[in-house]
């Protein structure tokens, strides 16, 4: 086969199909199936995705990301925290985080109460110099966002907060592409030209049909150390006229803290405690609510190179229509060894039903005879390989060939696959 325009081998190329000439276009089509597999299930394991936005920069947006998710850890959840603000990365500055001791699980040197419950990446992680300026343009972010999702083994998460960037450019659009079901809590101070910003920042919210969480106003008021009161440094309540005139919650304000400030400067944030800063303070209902509001759907079990496959079976043997299959066959394959059969009633036909049933089960491999392209691309959304046209043997025998790269299909699908034998 002919080499790429940059001299590589087709099954080695990188490029962009459009701009590689001698690739096959089947090679570029597989390895962009195969991502799309590798998303869907890592982020099957991520039970909320929290993005703490802001219409500007200057409000105090990372420092409450940071905090949202340190909080979230000392409650006993499992966090992963992302900074995709590329251009201005603070988070690892912000928790003193330096040499990672395993970046491919996001893995610093944390206190004992925060080392099983966080993980955290950020741009700076992988940058040599740190003071050097990031200038990508947006294919190149979106690449590393889809990366940090992918490629860091975050394990079961019960939340990922990300931290984005001001404004509702690059990173924002990245984020809610890579992630569909990622929720905002946009982030204000009570100036006015901060609330326009925000009104912004709900409508590019309404209009990718982000939900918002709700919004939180900060730097809502400072006490003064000498006398006490409480003083509004930049007025106070428009973030909850804000929030109510878009009929979105009013999550709370959170006081200017001087101490926190000092603190997240001098990479010290991780050690504030609670009890001896108002802005925790002020944090903790907050974090209460998004708990109380955002229940935790129970994650599919799926083990980092464990393969657990489902054939539709009938009379004991691979059936050629996969909707009038009585059983389904699974079989958990764990080091390369093919565990023991597990014969599962089919549920009864619904439309769109198998697909989800089967993810429940934390399938990641189908097998099967006849499968329209319709069917086999709901079972490829839920992140699950199909490997259509497979001969009518026992189920067993078909899954060992696969193993050994032996199996042979052959195209049986009906035309249209519209009728049920075709559906999932």
């Amino acid at each position: 086969m002919d080499k790429c325009s940059h001299g590589a081998d087709p099954q080695s190329c990188g490029e962009d199909p459009k701009s590689c000439q001698g690739c096959d276009p089947a090679h570029h089509a597989t390895q962009k199936d195969q991502e799309e597999r590798e998303l869907t299930r890592a982020l099957k394991q991520i039970r909320r995705k929290l993005v703490v936005m802001s219409g500007k920069g200057g409000v105090g947006k990372s420092s409450v990301a940071v905090s949202l998710a340190l909080s979230l850890a000392r409650r006993g959840k499992k966090v992963g925290l992302m900074d995709v603000d590329l251009h201005g990365p603070n988070v690892l500055r912000m928790l003193g985080l330096k040499e990672p001791l395993d970046l491919t699980y996001g893995q610093f040197a944390l206190p004992p109460d925060l080392f099983d419950n966080l993980r955290v990446i950020s741009v700076e992680a992988i940058m040599r110099d740190r003071e050097m300026a990031v200038i990508w343009r947006g294919p190149l972010k979106h690449q590393l966002i889809r990366q940090f999702i992918t490629e860091v083994q975050w394990g079961d998460l019960d939340y990922l907060v990300v931290d984005s960037p001001p404004g509702t450019g690059d990173e924002p659009m990245s984020v809610a592409q890579t992630i569909p079901d990622a929720q905002a809590v946009i982030v204000t101070t009570p100036q006015e030209i901060s609330l326009a910003d925000v009104r912004k920042s709900l409508n590019f919210c309404e209009k990718i049909n982000m939900k918002v969480v709700g919004i939180i106003e900060n730097m809502s008021g400072y006490g003064c150390p000498h006398c006490g009161k409480d003083l509004a440094l930049f007025k106070r309540g428009g973030g909850q006229k804000t929030a109510q005139a878009a009929n979105v919650p009013f999550l709370g304000a959170l006081p200017f803290d001087p101490a926190m400030v000092e603190a997240a400067d001098q990479g010290r944030l991780i050690d504030v405690k609670m009890e001896d800063s108002p802005f925790f303070q002020a944090l903790s209902p907050i974090v209460d609510y998004i708990l109380e509001t955002l229940p935790l759907t129970p994650l599919v079990t799926r083990e980092p190179g464990v393969m657990k496959f489902a054939l539709p079976v009938k009379d004991g043997k691979l059936s050629d229509k996969f909707g009038h299959a009585s059983h389904f066959a699974v079989f958990t394959v764990k080091d390369g060894a093919v565990g023991p059969q597990d014969l599962i009633p089919k549920p009864a036909h619904e439309p769109g039903g198998l697909p989800e049933w089967l993810d429940d089960l934390g399938i990641t491999h189908v097998i099967a005879g006849s499968l329209g392209e319709k069917a086999q691309g709901l079972l490829g959304k839920k992140g699950m390989e199909v490997i259509a046209g497979a001969p009518l043997e026992v189920p067993e025998a078909l899954v060992e060939k696969y193993l050994k790269q032996t199996l042979t299909t052959s195209p049986r699908q009906h035309p249209g696959g519209g009728c049920q034998c075709n559906t999932a």
